[in-house]
This record gives C-alpha cells, sequence and structure tokens, in this order.
C-alpha cells in the first residue's frame, strides 16, 4: 500500500543495520543441479537480470522510475483502456481503504516527479491485469512466457509510489519479477524458532504479522515474545526476480531510492507448487542460455 501520514510503527522509516544477503541463491540453475523440493524444503532464489528482455524493463532501461512510468502509462492506455480496479489507500492492506482507480491513470499520476506526488498514494495489489485485458499480455510479457509450461495458475501486478506489504506468507510459489523502480524483499523461512512464535495480526488474517522484518530491533521490544530473527534481505533492481517458496513469510517496500514501482508476480498453486516454478525457471534460463549461445556463434561466424 501507499505511505500513510499515520503515526503507525509500520508506517515508518527501517531502523537498524540493512543486510543484503544472497538469499541462497545462484544467477543460474546449473545442469544437473539437484532439486530444491528434494532437499526436503524449497529455498528462494535471487535471480538478477532474469527479466532484463521482458517488455518494461528493455523500453526503459537507463530511465528513472517516474519517467519509465510514462512509457507504461502508455501501454496501459493502449491496453487497458479506461480499466478501473480497486487500489489500496494506508500503510499497508491490513489498515488499508479500497478506492477505485484507472490503472492507466494511476501509471500517469506515477510518472509525476516525486515531489509533485503526494502521499499516500494509491496502491494497486495482486492486480489481475491480464485476465482483465489479456492483449496486455504481448504488452507486457514477452513471447517466451506464452507457451511456458508449468504455466503459473496467475499472474497479478503491483503499481503504486512508496509501497509497502507487510510480513505475510502465501500458500503460492511465487516468482517476484521487478519491472520499474527498486524493490526491498526481507525473508524468513517458515520452519524457524523465530517465525513459529511470530505474533499474529488476527485470527482472520493468520497468514500476515504486524512484526517489522526490516527493523528487528525495535520489534524485539514491541513483542518481547518475539526472538530476533535473521532476516535475508534484497534489492531488487529492474530485470532482476526473486522465487519464493511456499509459507516462507516475506515483506516487501518499495526501495528508498526510488519511488514509482511496478512489479509482476507468477503464482503456482498446489502441493506441488515449488517444483513446478523451480522448473519454469529453471526452462527460463536454460533457453536464455541457448539464444545467448546462438547470438555468440552467429558473431564468431560474421568476425571469422
Amino acid at each position: 500500500a501507499g505511505t500513510s501520514g499515520k503515526s503507525s510503527p509500520a508506517c515508518e522509516p527501517a531502523g537498524g543495520t540493512r543486510r543484503h544477503g544472497s538469499l541462497l541463491g545462484l544467477g543460474r540453475l546449473p545442469p544437473g543441479a539437484p532439486s530444491l523440493v528434494a532437499t526436503m524444503r524449497a529455498a528462494p532464489r535471487f535471480l538478477p537480470g532474469f527479466a532484463r528482455d521482458w517488455p518494461a524493463v528493455a523500453s526503459t532501461a537507463g530511465l528513472p522510475p517516474h519517467e519509465a512510468m510514462r512509457w507504461l502509462a502508455g501501454e496501459l492506455a493502449a491496453g487497458a483502456g479506461d480499466l478501473v480496479l480497486d487500489a489500496e489507500v494506508g500503510c499497508s492492506y491490513l489498515d488499508a481503504e479500497l478506492v477505485p482507480v484507472s490503472v492507466p491513470a494511476l501509471a500517469a499520476y506515477l510518472s509525476e516527479p516525486r515531489a509533485a506526488v503526494e502521499a499516500p498514494g494509491p496502491y494497486l495489489a495482486q492486480a489481475d491485469l491480464f485476465a482483465e485485458r489479456p492483449g496486455l499480455r504481448e504488452r507486457l510479457l514477452p513471447p517466451s512466457l506464452t507457451d511456458r509450461t508449468p504455466r503459473p495458475y496467475r499472474t497479478v501486478a503491483w503499481l503504486g509510489g512508496a509501497t509497502s506489504s507487510p510480513l505475510h506468507h502465501d500458500p503460492y510459489a511465487g516468482l517476484l519479477v521487478q519491472q520499474i523502480g527498486r524493490k526491498r524483499c526481507a525473508l524468513l523461512p517458515p520452519d524457524s524458532p523465530s517465525t513459529q512464535s511470530l505474533p499474529r495480526h488476527s485470527l482472520l488474517q493468520g497468514n500476515s504479522s504486524p512484526v517489522d522484518p526490516f527493523a528487528p530491533r525495535r520489534d524485539t521490544e514491541r513483542y518481547p515474545d518475539y526472538p530476533a530473527a535473521a532476516v535475508l534481505e534484497h534489492v531488487l533492481s529492474e530485470g532482476d526476480a526473486l522465487l519464493i517458496p511456499r509459507r516462507w513469510w516475506h515483506a516487501v517496500r518499495t526501495d528508498d531510492s526510488t519511488f514509482a514501482s511496478f512489479s509482476l508476480t507468477l503464482w503456482w498453486d498446489g502441493a506441488s507448487a515449488d517444483a513446478e516454478a523451480e522448473r519454469f525457471v529453471r526452462g527460463v534460463l536454460e533457453s536464455k542460455e541457448r539464444r545467448d549461445e546462438g547470438a555468440r556463434t552467429v558473431g564468431a561466424e560474421r568476425n571469422g
């Protein structure tokens, strides 16, 4: 959700030392590598440059986020027309109000310079853009994903300014793909002592916690029964992706160095979701490697 003028601790700037870990990840899965699922617990994977050839990333390379939003606003206007969806306004989805917004108009709003954008701004969260407007797939997704299997059961969009998703876990395996701007991600494994004792937001939001993983010292004071955890943290830049297994706790925020942000998440559902997401990622990376090798071969032949 967009930032809020409230004094809620979750809306305050994160304190403490930032720790940007490797997230146990590799930029490429080597052929023959053992399955992550076979190790009894899937682990997050940071994938730098995974989406460098996706339309939004390739078309706005080198532009500051608010200028990149102008490109996105044009694509959304052409492909989504007058599409109106509910957006969150508040500190996070735990206390946000839903307000209908024009999707192209929101992107145009975010193309204004940072000083001209009022806060709190609306946050279009897990929006089913491609279900609402299938024609957007050709504008925002690379052709190589059209027939890629195992297909995600759902692809959603996240569009906003100073956005924040609180600490929570999902029943899906997700591939978060950053398109415009930068996002900070904090993760905790599902079976650690710290996550076992996490305070829950409510009975209805049992998958969400008021703990702020970006400020662990402050929250050990607010929640004395919660032991401070070793948080895996990383920043996603344009074109980077993060594979988040089912049930892993995670929180996501727009990075302080940017304002506007646009991301996509591919979700796989069911008991085999982690394995299917891993196969999908492996297939994309192997396909990229073949294309790169082909380009190198053609280049060598021309130079020879």
